[in-house]
């Protein structure tokens, strides 16, 4: 189970044009154009439940990645989880209600 509710995440990342993310996400310090660049081909290239699985573990799927991107990939999520939290990209997670 998440603490952010990762489904929302990916809707707003999938549907959302790039040049809008371009300027809601990009401030040169935590997310870069490179960043973008990566977490896109994440996005498109997986489902949801597979962003979900990406995102919780802190992994990338196996994608063809540049050099520069093969070189942010250890601090690529940390830095991308401080940008959604600053943008208020990142809702915590609903509990899931069991049946009684």
């Amino acid at each position: 189970m998440s603490q952010f509710d990762t489904y929302s995440l990916y809707d707003f990342l999938m549907h959302t044009p790039e040049g809008g993310l371009r300027k809601i996400l990009i401030d040169n310090q935590n997310m870069t154009p490179l960043h973008l660049s990566l977490l896109l081909k994440v996005v498109k290239g997986s489902t949801p439940d597979e962003f979900s699985e990406y995102f919780n573990s802190q992994s990338l799927p196996k994608i063809r990645m540049s050099p520069a991107e093969s070189k942010i990939k250890e601090t690529f999520w940390p830095k991308c989880i401080v940008i959604f939290e600053s943008r208020g990209l990142l809702q915590p997670a609903m509990p899931v209600k069991q049946a009684a």
